[in-house]
């Protein structure tokens, strides 16, 4: 009696002890959270390839989304490295999710108004933020990542020898219960265990991708599960009790599989060994597996919006910390014409960066001025904030009045000496994607930096003017950064022309980073030459070859 009574005290002070030390770690935890909140990560350990495998896969549902932002475009803005400093994402999942928002323009903006709803929520209060973000920490290891490719894997058929699977099965548990009538039965159903360990492992080692899954879905349906039963979360997203109702039956239809990644600790390693022997004896895991698989296809859809209710969570409380660590931004204002309002706007990569107003009215915008004097870092900043925008309904602006709608850029264009392909070929290969989206119902934002600048001086000016008046029709903007100062008589019908300057001062550019309104009338490329000190003759002949020319 005094054992039990030990054994009993032992138990409760392990149990005291356990819970003790969960407490003080959700403190511990929840102190850290408030602490950091608005910081950005470390990007070093972004793995962007496994954040970008949910947006690969959410491609071929695009059908009903406005615009997929392409590989082009996010080179040309930068838009991986803006990612990395937007993301304060708890989970895996909420990650994924950002980033596939970031490169999604939907064609309807009530979604991305349910998300910033949310998202002033959460910012404003901090209870709330805390519960959710230590809610979300369930999947904040690398290994959450694979949800989505449980809901995007291939179809998985079942092995032919799934009825050889079912017989052995039933031999095993006959030969059990037999065994305890006659002994020798035992000796059988070793030698059944034997075959079905070959045929457990088998499946094992060609199923693990897809387990591992699973074990990701069972803690995701548990994360929804908690933030739905926050009645100030499920106010905003009422049809999530609906959807945990119907994954229900499959979370149930897993418990009997044994998962790789359910069996963590020491306590648990003794539970797993018995576990692990009964699978085998019994083909538990291989005939539960193909059993879910085929459920999984029955519930996809739900599946993913499953995803999506965790992913929406998790990049609302990435926004509202963003939004917490600028000094300004605003909330987009969607016009129905074509021009464009923009005051104190700002890059959002560039510290110190420069604000600057722009008013377009009905009008496109062609912008001259010298190397380095910022031209293209504003049209950069413009397209990053038009995405931000319409995609986290957030600009880094005093306010930004913009058309909802596609966006298009050529900024970074290489040749290809292994594809034999030029600069020119290439350039005009893009420039042809952009004629053939211009015509579109939607309106369409097209960014160009140095148009054709691959060719010969008079065909690049002649064949610009023509395909920026072609591009400027219909109801789209149109942003194009040049030195050629010759467009600026060429287009001033359709374009409202401003641009960057600098000034030299004590043998030294000083550049403002500030537009106006107006074309560019200075020039300083020779300049620049004299500074660096090349040769008086070749100053004096660089300068004699502009007076000739002008006069020509």
């Amino acid at each position: 009696m005094q054992i039990v009574a030990y054994i009993i005290l032992a138990l409760a002070l392990i149990y005291f002890l356990s819970y003790s030390y969960k407490k003080l770690s959700a403190k511990s935890k929840r102190e850290s959270l408030r602490r950091d909140w608005g910081q950005a990560k470390n990007s070093r350990y972004i793995d962007l390839d496994s954040v970008e495998n949910y947006f690969l896969n959410t491609i071929a549902d695009s059908a009903d989304k406005l615009q997929l932002i392409s590989d082009k475009i996010a080179t040309d803005l930068y838009l991986n490295e803006v990612f990395k400093l937007v993301d304060r994402t708890v989970s895996r999942v909420g990650q994924q999710f950002l980033y596939a928002r970031l490169r999604t323009i939907d064609k309807d903006p009530k979604d991305l108004l349910i998300q910033d709803a949310f998202a002033e929520l959460i910012g404003q209060d901090e209870e709330l933020r805390l519960d959710t973000q230590l809610t979300l920490q369930k999947l904040e290891k690398n290994d959450s990542y694979y949800f989505q490719d449980l809901i995007y894997a291939k179809k998985i058929d079942r092995p032919d020898f799934m009825p050889l699977v079912y017989l052995l099965t039933l031999l095993n548990v006959i030969l059990l219960f037999a065994g305890f009538f006659y002994p020798t039965a035992f000796l059988a159903f070793g030698a059944v265990f034997i075959i079905n360990s070959g045929i457990h492992y088998w499946n094992k080692n060609n199923v693990s991708v897809h387990t591992s899954s699973l074990g990701e879905f069972l803690k995701a349906f548990e994360t929804a599960k908690n933030l739905d039963a926050d009645k100030r979360i499920s106010a905003h997203f009422p049809h999530t009790a609906g959807l945990i109702r119907e994954l229900t039956p499959l979370k149930r239809k897993m418990i009997g599989v044994k998962l790789d990644n359910m069996a963590e600790g020491d306590a648990a390693v003794v539970g797993f060994l018995v576990f692990e022997l009964l699978k085998i004896a019994f083909n538990i895991e291989i005939i539960s597996f193909y059993s879910i698989i085929g459920s999984l296809r029955e519930k996809k859809k739900e599946m993913k919006d499953l995803f999506k209710f965790i992913g929406t969570v998790d990049t609302a409380i990435s926004i509202a910390a963003f939004r917490s660590s600028l000094d300004e931004y605003c909330k987009p204002v969607f016009s129905t014409g074509s021009g464009l309002e923009a005051e104190g706007i700002k890059h959002p990569l560039i510290a110190n960066c420069v604000p600057n107003d722009l008013h377009l009215e009905q009008k496109n915008l062609l912008l001259t001025g010298s190397n380095m004097s910022g031209k293209t870092t504003f049209i950069r900043s413009v397209g990053i904030n038009m995405i931000l925008g319409q995609t986290l309904y957030t600009c880094l602006a005093n306010r930004f009045e913009m058309p909802y709608s596609k966006i298009f850029s050529s900024i970074t264009v290489a040749d290809s000496l292994l594809e034999e392909k030029s600069y020119y070929f290439e350039e005009m290969r893009i420039i042809k994607e952009f004629i053939g989206e211009s015509g579109s119902a939607e309106p369409c934002f097209f960014i160009l930096d140095e148009i054709f600048k691959g060719t010969n001086t008079i065909e690049r000016v002649s064949a610009g003017k023509a395909i920026l008046s072609y591009l400027a029709k219909n109801n789209n903007l149109v942003f194009v950064s040049t030195h050629d100062t010759e467009l600026n008589e060429l287009l001033k019908t359709e374009y409202d022309l401003y641009h960057f300057s600098e000034t030299v001062e004590e043998q030294e550019l000083i550049f403002d980073h500030t537009i106006k309104k107006g074309p560019l009338k200075t020039r300083n490329a020779i300049k620049i030459l004299e500074i660096n000190d090349y040769p008086a003759s070749i100053i004096r002949d660089a300068n004699a070859t502009v007076d000739l020319l002008m006069q020509g």
